[in-house]
């Protein structure tokens, strides 16, 4: 048996193991030990150090995100590129940090609940993502304020203004809307 220099305690005794790994998932990760079959790593004898290759410790990773149902890193790359955004604009939308965003697409970090919903709710519907991203701007009721007071001279028989809303809008400004466009036709 050949033993190498552990890295944490420096002593001659890290040796290669070959078997059935056992992990004792944290508490927040439901289920019993996870057990990987037909794996390799390294143990140190001296303190007990455990060195796993990317390939166990990927492996371990898959049965969280399975175990806490959630996507996975490459599930959610997916999404963001289905949507067509940057990782950067994909992290403002969710309203997280650019470098929390990556470390969840790299599998660097576990996402939690909550953004995880967050994320598949943006592959079923990005749309309403932007929306309610374009609602909470500030400007929006000056904007709003300004486009009732230009309908006056817009009043022709444009019945399709209403129409370049409706996706910027909320329901109360839509209808609002399409009220005032309704009056000055009617004036």
């Amino acid at each position: 048996m050949t033993m190498s220099i552990c890295p944490l305690c420096g002593s001659n005794s890290l040796e290669q193991k070959h078997g059935q790994f056992q992990f004792d998932p944290p508490g927040n990760i439901p289920g019993e030990t996870i057990v990987i079959e037909d794996a390799t790593w390294e143990a140190c004898a001296a303190c007990g150090e455990q060195i796993l290759p990317d390939e166990l410790s990927k492996a371990i990773d898959a049965e969280r995100y399975r175990r806490l149902g959630l996507l996975t890193p490459a599930e959610i790359k997916q999404v963001r590129e289905n949507t067509g955004l940057s990782a950067v604009d994909m992290a403002q939308l969710l309203g997280v940090g650019d470098k929390t965003y990556t470390r969840w697409e790299t599998g660097r970090s576990l996402q939690n609940k909550s953004n995880d919903t967050l994320i598949r709710l943006i592959d079923q519907h990005a749309e309403l993502f932007v929306l309610v991203d374009a609602e909470r701007d500030p400007n929006r009721q000056v904007v709003i304020g300004s486009y009732f007071r230009d309908l006056e001279h817009l009043k022709a028989d444009n019945l399709h203004a209403i129409a370049a809303h409706g996706g910027d809008l909320s329901r109360i400004a839509r209808r609002a809307v399409s009220q005032r466009l309704r009056e000055i036709r009617n004036s």
